[in-house]
């Protein structure tokens, strides 16, 4: 098991902010989908369908999974760094789907410059990829340390 003192900047994103962002995408999803999907597309079906519900709420349910894992598992092993890096790795994949999604979504309908975004979806870009770097940086070692950046145990 790698050992290794995670910066207060990481800890305090990663058990604290990130499962905040995390919550609220639970709380849109399952109480306002008619506000998340309008953030997504300018012309979201609103009322959405019954597919597209059942999909919100399934994406509720992983948004809220991820919560206890931010804020209890890393704080139950606040020097693991294995466990903190197979964490953040896995969310970054959601991350990197969730840009990749949008892409798509933005290139279907013609979008796809940044020049065409609405705030709403220049927003929601900014921030899945601020929170997806600074999850890279931390699997990358950026501000851990030596020891940290070789994969080494303390």
């Amino acid at each position: 098991m790698a050992s290794q003192s995670i910066p207060s900047f990481y800890r305090i994103f990663f058990t604290t902010v990130d499962p905040l962002i995390a919550l609220t995408g639970f709380i849109s999803a399952l109480f306002f989908p008619n506000f998340l999907l309008s953030t997504y597309s300018p012309t979201a079906t609103i009322p959405p369908t019954t597919e597209t519900t059942q999909l919100l709420n399934i994406l509720a349910g992983f948004y809220l999974s991820v919560v206890p894992l931010q804020v209890f598992l890393l704080r139950a092993r606040p020097q693991d760094l294995t466990v903190w890096r197979a964490l953040q790795f896995s969310v970054l994949i959601t991350d990197l789907a969730v840009l990749g999604a949008m892409a798509r979504a933005l290139n279907a309908q013609g979008r796809l410059q940044p020049s065409h975004w609405r705030l709403e979806e220049a927003g929601s870009m900014l921030l899945t990829t601020v929170v997806g770097l600074i999850r890279f940086w931390f699997l990358m070692g950026l501000g851990m340390g030596r020891r940290a950046q070789d994969g080494k145990e303390l």
